[in-house]
């Protein structure tokens, strides 16, 4: 691919000129493809390397992102268009104009551009995956194998569409204790440095002896008001490099990976969102004709999930010692015995894709029913804890204050 800088001008009679990348290397070439729908070349010239870097840099910092919703969106818009007997290139260019983002219309125009020079679609679309995820690549791939594209995009959608439920439940179920217990945190840090001192202050200048929980909430309080800056700093710290460790250490991504699917209400929610994704895939997958073991490692390679990533390794490893896949998914002693007894039958029937799509639907339902119930399994928690915390910092201050009063009774 080489970037070419172009003036043209349009059958409109209008002047267009800007720098565009082709899959050519004669200046002849780039303009026959600049000339295709009866434009006239006025100007055209090859960059040189050191220019096409700073092109090619410039262009790779643009915020390339679309959502879920999006993705689906341009796939379902293709399917509709392919079904009418619109011609693939002829899809895209509608994808392109249609769009409102300057970044998708060129990059589009470039999948255009590979796929009139000979590429798949698929081959061409790889190089763009924040426009065609990795799960629409395989579909795709397949729709082009089998001659049923306009299916293959047309289950890519409804699959990105489902995925981005599962993701929305499960930071919609997070996020309610995430805040909960944040706040709490932010509370009783603000009470230890603002509110306490003055309290104790008034009780020490009225000479009160302090009992031993006062005197230790004092200690808090100190300490709190001497390393308020450098406790925050230490939470930003660690946030930071847990993050940053997660992304270089797999050991510890695993460690924490683990750590979160074990914790209480969390791990719940994460296990749920997890096995709705894995069935679905795995459904997608050997429903579109993808043999076992490598859906099985498609898997592995989409799913952000140390520990399942290992399991599924496990499943792997299973099937290509010659055993079942509902007996390799049970020998990982992760996956409940509910998908395994599923995952059985329809092993056992022939109905492998029904089942998993029960199971994922199954998931799915559980992770709606967590995000409705999410705040009346917290609240007792929350309670709880609110509760310990008040009935200790209360008991602190006012047993001086019950001393004092009757200090004051004896006169």
């Amino acid at each position: 691919m080489n970037y070419f800088r172009y003036k043209i001008l349009n059958p409109s009679g209008g002047v267009s000129s800007g720098v565009i990348k082709l899959p050519y290397k004669e200046v002849l070439s780039a303009i026959s493809h600049l000339e295709r729908d009866g434009a006239l070349a006025i100007d055209v010239r090859k960059l040189g390397r050191f220019t096409s870097f700073f092109v090619s840099l410039g262009s790779r910092s643009l915020n390339r992102k679309l959502k879920r919703t999006e993705q689906a969106e341009i796939l379902n818009n293709m399917a509709v268009m392919l079904k009418a007997g619109i011609a693939l290139t002829t899809a895209l260019e509608e994808v392109a104009q249609g769009s409102e983002h300057p970044h998708l219309a060129r990059d589009v125009n470039d999948i255009i551009s590979r796929i009139q020079s000979g590429a798949a679609f698929s081959e061409a679309a790889d190089n763009y995956s924040y426009i065609f995820p990795k799960t629409a690549i395989h579909l795709i791939k397949m729709g082009e194998e089998t001659g049923k594209l306009d299916e293959m995009l047309k289950d890519a959608a409804g699959h990105l569409t489902r995925m981005q439920q599962i993701i929305s439940d499960t930071k919609q179920a997070l996020l309610y204790p995430t805040f909960v217990f944040t706040t709490m945190g932010i509370g009783i840090v603000f009470w230890f440095a603002f509110v306490v001192p003055k309290i104790i202050l008034l009780f020490k200048e009225m000479d009160v002896k302090l009992p031993a929980i006062t005197v230790g909430l004092l200690k808090i309080s100190d300490f709190v008001q001497s390393y308020l800056i450098h406790i925050i700093i230490g939470v930003v710290v660690v946030i930071f490099t847990s993050i940053m460790t997660r992304k270089t250490s797999y050991k510890f991504k695993k460690a924490t990976d683990f750590m979160f699917l074990k914790l209480p209400i969390v791990g719940t929610i994460i296990n749920a969102s997890i096995l709705a994704f894995i069935t679905e895939y795995f459904s997608l997958l050997i429903n579109t004709g993808v043999d076992l073991l490598r859906s099985i490692q498609i898997l592995k390679s989409s799913l952000g999930n140390a520990v399942y990533c290992e399991k599924l390794q496990d499943v792997s490893d299973g099937l290509e010692r010659g055993e079942g896949i509902a007996y390799a998914f049970q020998n990982t002693a992760i996956f409940p015995t509910f998908v395994v007894r599923m995952i059985n039958i329809g092993e056992v029937s022939g109905t492998l894709t029904g089942q998993l799509v029960y199971i994922a639907e199954e998931y799915r339902k559980r992770l709606s029913i967590l995000v409705a119930t999410i705040g009346k399994m917290i609240e007792p928690l929350v309670l709880i804890i609110a509760g310990v915390c008040f009935i200790i910092i209360i008991g602190g201050l006012f047993l001086p204050i019950y001393d004092l009063v009757s200090q004051i009774s004896t006169f």
